[in-house]
């Protein structure tokens, strides 16, 4: 997990960081093709391939000091967790697929174009962590799936008023057009009943891809139901709370409190508070129905 967590954390910040657009597409691109290299079978576990390529440099604390540096301390790492836990390097490649594509796209004009990009971002992560994580076969993919895209939805709805301050619209023009907005109300968000709809809107659909997401725990094995179950829960918390004021979206970034945070830690890491649980969680799908 720590070399999945590293190889994602520095993707991450590539996309993320101060440096111009065309940088970030050529470290992306650099990074991707050096992934794909050091992924293949075969490959010997101290052997790491670089591109050739001399890149671009900024100053910036957000980025690794030293990419290439970068590389060779998680490569191989990256290779044994991958070749033990048998990891399909497509999910690690889909990984920088989806930074990239955040730097290309800042709309989606229908739900499926958002599906597809959440897909890339969030579920390639979780299909990678289910193999360490460990599962009785087949794999649940289409639950794994729709967990990712649960997480994603719950950030997007949180970070609406956020995203519009750096010009970018994750929902789909395809639902706010449903609800008579335009790009404009969104890129300037305020108090509107339209705007509280359609974040009750996409607060259902989210739901209930939750609700499928949690299948994926009938499969893990016990040793990974602790990780998953914190993290469910986590974002499942979220939702409820953007779900009882669909409005805070708009005055602030809606975050769970360091009790809440410390709650959710001890209940899975402490085995008897582990054990007392519900599993599935019926404290909050029951709440869903109620909504329903």
């Amino acid at each position: 997990m720590c070399a999945l967590y590293a190889f994602a954390r520095i993707t991450d910040d590539l996309g993320d960081c101060d440096a111009a657009a065309v940088t970030r597409s050529i470290w992306l691109d650099w990074w991707r093709r050096a992934t794909e290299a050091n992924m293949s079978e075969g490959m010997p576990i101290d052997q790491v391939i670089l591109p050739v390529e001399v890149l671009p440099t900024i100053s910036s604390k957000r980025l690794p000091v030293n990419l290439q540096r970068s590389a060779n301390q998680v490569f191989p790492a990256l290779r044994d967790a991958s070749m033990r836990y048998r990891i399909p390097s497509r999910y690690l490649l889909e990984i920088i697929d989806g930074v990239t594509a955040d730097q290309q796209k800042t709309r989606f004009d229908t739900y499926e174009q958002l599906e597809h990009y959440c897909y890339l971002v969030a579920s390639s992560v979780g299909l990678a962590c289910l193999h360490i994580w460990e599962y009785e076969d087949p794999l649940p993919t289409a639950a794994a799936i729709d967990c990712g895209l649960a997480f994603q939805l719950t950030n997007i709805l949180r970070d609406i008023s956020e995203d519009a301050q750096r010009g970018r619209i994750y929902l789909p023009r395809q639902h706010y057009e449903q609800h008579g907005l335009s790009e404009d109300d969104l890129l300037m968000p305020r108090p509107d009943d339209r705007l509280r709809c359609l974040v009750d809107d996409e607060v259902r659909r989210a739901e209930r891809l939750f609700e499928s997401g949690w299948e994926v725990w009938d499969s893990l094995h016990p040793d990974g139901r602790p990780m998953f179950s914190m993290m469910w829960r986590r974002y499942r918390k979220l939702l409820a709370k953007i779900a009882a004021a669909p409005g805070s979206v708009l005055q602030r970034r809606v975050g769970l409190s360091n009790r809440e945070k410390f709650d959710l830690v001890s209940r899975h890491f402490i085995k008897p508070m582990f054990r007392r649980l519900p599993s599935p969680p019926s404290e909050l799908l029951s709440n869903d129905e109620t909504r329903r």
